[in-house]
């Protein structure tokens, strides 16, 4: 396909690890071409008004203009770049009329969809649900990091100390994903691993493994581990990773 018949498009959001995460997967479908990225609201309406994309795919929350306030402007200015509003806030559906809202955690094909677009500007909404995750970390310093930075990134946070309060926490609700420390007292990683894989609907919770061991890859290997994170961890990454993982691993849906 031919760079004039891609569909242009141009991706803002203050977080560079979506933004970087967001123009390798829209770079890699041959009919769509990111053309431009931008850190904020202020940057995205100069790059529009530049490089006339045909979409642009914003952030909700973003510094100098959000994505609703970005999104104002180009119905009224520049009504033929169709917006999609890529957010895990649920309050700002239905405050798009001209454009689609899709949530950070729905699967990439609703995305894809959604900046395909249909012949019309018709709204695309997929109803949001945080997706929720188990830290199981014994070091109270890391694991509040930890917790404290997913819930801002929009998680539902349990966690846990060890492998066996773990396995207490898992099961008393539904689990997305587990983000699981290998070293742990009383029943380590591996051991909960084992014993978590016999609980029913622990297919739909795959476990990203973490370790500053120098053998840590190797071990959540052993365990079959979805994916390693050495520490110490770049937490936006990681948040990225858990989606990615959790939409890859198909989690069945639940009220």
């Amino acid at each position: 396909m031919s760079a004039r018949q891609r569909i242009r498009v141009v991706v803002a959001d203050d977080h560079a690890s979506t933004r970087e995460n967001l123009r390798y997967l829209l770079n890699a479908e041959p009919d769509l071409e990111v053309v431009g990225t931008a850190r904020n609201g202020a940057e995205a309406l100069r790059l529009i008004v530049e490089l006339r994309p045909d979409v642009a795919v914003l952030d909700r929350e973003m510094p100098l203009l959000d994505g609703l306030q970005v999104a104002a402007w180009l119905s009224k200015e520049q009504p033929q770049v169709r917006v999609v509003l890529f957010t895990l806030d649920a309050d700002v559906f239905g405050q798009l009329p001209d454009g689609a809202v899709v949530a950070k955690d729905a699967p990439v094909a609703v995305l894809l969809a959604a900046i395909r677009g249909p012949g019309r500007r018709e709204p695309v909404i997929h109803a949001a649900r945080p997706l929720r995750v188990l830290v199981v970390e014994d070091d109270d310093n890391t694991r509040q990091a930890l917790v404290d930075f997913l819930e801002d990134e929009g998680f539902l946070v349990e966690s846990a100390l060890d492998g066996q309060e773990a396995l207490g926490v898992a099961a008393s609700g539904a689990i997305d994903v587990i983000v699981l420390d290998l070293w742990l007292p009383v029943l380590d990683g591996a051991a909960f691993a084992d014993i978590w894989r016999t609980r029913p609907g622990s297919e739909r919770a795959p476990i990203i493994a973490m370790s500053g061991l120098p053998q840590g890859e190797a071990m959540a290997a052993g365990v079959g581990a979805a994916a390693f994170r050495s520490k110490p961890l770049d937490l936006p990454a990681l948040a990225d990773l858990l989606r990615t993982t959790v939409i890859q691993s198909g989690p069945e849906p639940r009220v």
